[in-house]
């Protein structure tokens, strides 16, 4: 799908889960209260977790830096972080996650790699995460178990030559292999998909589930029938378990 596609189907996904709210809580949580903040987050995107997350900690200023790929992405949280008051600065600048070693990026006293990792396979990954361990004093890391509703990106990323990408278990195993010391809590967070959605709200969500252009039915029964496979039906909803890992490490 191109990126207009790719961006509204993202939004819609995002919009019917409670889980980057309780992640930027736990996130928030475990950096505590304090006076300013230092943050670098790796594939930062448009920052709806990096945004909420700075509205949430209990920190009176922060100084923000963003890598990511998307250059559109990169303008756009350029002129969200300008506006916000609680951002005494930011560097927000173009680059792969991959290139964690980028003389541009400034050591921090906390690094993000949020839902971005799992790009990456285990070699690469963990290649970046020993350079950030280099530039920040703590790491926070979240990443989902390779699950039903994740079944397809894992297909996706296997198709694209990603060789044991990071999710959750993987990369816990990969922190031991190599000695890591680390924590994780987890997330239990949900999707809740209200059986009142119009057509186009489902199947723009289950094409952001499959990382695919959706090829069922496009009937609403069809596809409120193809949601319902991924959770179980109550009281006019669909529900659908979706956890996320939030890995600290140092």
């Amino acid at each position: 799908m191109d990126e207009l596609d790719y961006n509204t189907c993202n939004a819609t996904f995002r919009s019917l889960t409670d889980q980057q709210r309780l992640m930027a809580e736990e996130t928030s949580r475990q950096i505590g209260a304090g006076a300013d903040l230092e943050l670098t987050s790796y594939g930062c995107g448009f920052g709806m977790f990096e945004l909420e997350l700075i509205a949430r900690v209990p920190r009176r200023t922060v100084w923000f830096q963003g890598v990511d790929t998307n250059g559109e992405a990169v303008a756009r949280l350029r002129a969200e972080l300008a506006g916000l008051p609680k951002v005494r600065g930011h560097r927000v600048f173009t680059a792969s996650m991959a290139d964690v070693a980028d003389s541009r990026i400034t050591a921090t006293e906390y690094g993000l790699f949020v839902q971005s990792l799992c790009y990456l396979g285990a070699d690469d990954g963990m290649a970046a995460l020993k350079e950030a361990r280099n530039r920040h004093r703590r790491l926070f890391v979240a990443v989902t178990p390779l699950n039903r509703l994740n079944g397809p990106f894992a297909d996706s990323l296997a198709r694209q030559g990603v060789v044991r990408p990071l999710f959750a278990q993987t990369l816990a195993e990969e922190l031991t292999r190599f000695g890591v010391e680390f924590r994780s809590v987890t997330v239990g967070a949900e999707i809740v998909v209200p059986v009142s959605e119009p057509s186009h709200r489902l199947l723009e969500f289950l094409t952001f589930a499959r990382h695919q252009p959706w090829c069922g039915g496009t009937s609403r029964a069809e596809l409120l029938d193809a949601v319902s496979e991924l959770g179980t039906f109550a009281a006019g909803e669909i529900r659908i378990p979706h956890p996320v890992e939030v890995f600290t490490i140092g």
